[in-house]
């Protein structure tokens, strides 16, 4: 009876001691499975759902982007469009971009019948969505910038109460207004999706392209491998992007003059062309008919692109 018992509990020792270690090696692939299952099937409810209701011009935006999804240059308009929080993807940017042109073109010619307004007209809407892009891409980068400090504050306030990193990003996001909460919200994402915090901050830093935010996520990844007092250190972060805020308020302010200078010279031809339109067609149609009118208009352009140019050029000062 003895042996029996014995040999019992060792298939009893044995038999929990493969489960246990089987267990310890699985949890953290089960946990990630089932948070990436979480997300996934959420995601396919959503995208079944919003199929079902998706209006007829986004779903023609998605047909004709197919044809630009094969370039690269729809790789890097994808990231511009990140960066500026537009809703688009690469190629349905670029085929919106082409029926506008098209569209304001074909409008043109059955009011004018002038080739040379047609040309014009597909050039000047096909540069300005990508102007537009710009700008916007532009404008939230410096509002992102100048909520830096905050989002150091609020860090290193949470760090010396006595938060985790996970914990004071999820405080950043909670609190703080778009759009530095929208990004850091998806690097939280990534990092309950089982990616590394080394590599979320890093795809952070490529997919914002902020300067400020390069030396934030540096000092955050050298602190992770060296370790140090990381709220010391984001004070330190703190006050030296503090001080290029201040520097660049004050290069502003004396280069605005010349910023609405530059601005003034490169509207100023393009309203008083349009008035003369309005005014006499006859008059400065010349320009669009007559050779040498087509000339010294393509000359004008020119110096004035190169005008805006150089005066942009003298005005941005590096800090």
């Amino acid at each position: 009876m003895l042996p029996i018992l014995i040999l019992v509990l060792v298939f009893l020792a044995a038999f929990t001691f493969v489960v246990g270690l089987w267990g310890l090696l699985s949890t953290d692939r089960l946990i990630i499975e089932k948070r990436v299952q979480y997300y996934t099937d959420r995601f396919f409810r959503e995208k079944k759902t919003s199929e079902n209701r998706e209006p007829l011009g986004k779903r023609l935006l998605h047909w004709g982007g197919r044809f630009f999804a094969s370039l690269k240059l729809a790789e890097q308009v994808e990231k511009k469009l990140a960066r500026a929080d537009l809703p688009l993807r690469g190629e349905e940017f670029l085929f919106l971009d082409l029926v506008l042109a098209c569209g304001a073109a074909f409008f043109l010619w059955i009011l004018t019948w002038k080739t040379s307004l047609v040309l014009f007209g597909f050039l000047f809407f096909l540069i300005l969505p990508w102007v537009y892009l710009q700008q916007v891409q532009h404008k939230r980068l410096t509002a992102l910038s100048n909520q830096l400090a905050d989002f150091l504050t609020v860090m290193t306030n949470s760090l010396r109460a006595g938060y985790s990193f996970l914990q004071a990003l999820e405080m950043v996001v909670k609190e703080m207004p778009p759009p530095i909460s929208v990004e850091f919200g998806r690097t939280l994402r990534e990092m309950h999706l089982g990616t590394e915090a080394e590599v979320a901050l890093s795809n952070l830093s490529r997919r914002v392209g902020s300067e400020d935010l390069d030396l934030l996520v540096t000092a955050f990844l050298i602190q992770r491998q060296v370790g140090g007092n990381l709220a010391e250190i984001l004070d330190n972060i703190a006050a030296t992007i503090r001080e290029r805020v201040r520097i660049k308020g004050e290069i502003r302010t004396l280069t605005a003059q010349g910023r609405i200078s530059g601005l003034i010279i490169g509207i100023l031809p393009v309203v008083l062309a349009f008035i003369l339109f309005l005014i006499s067609p006859s008059y400065i149609g010349v320009l669009f008919t007559d050779r040498v009118g087509l000339v010294l208009l393509g000359c004008a352009v020119l110096g004035e692109l190169l005008g805006v140019l150089v005066i942009r050029r003298i005005v941005s000062i590096e800090v």
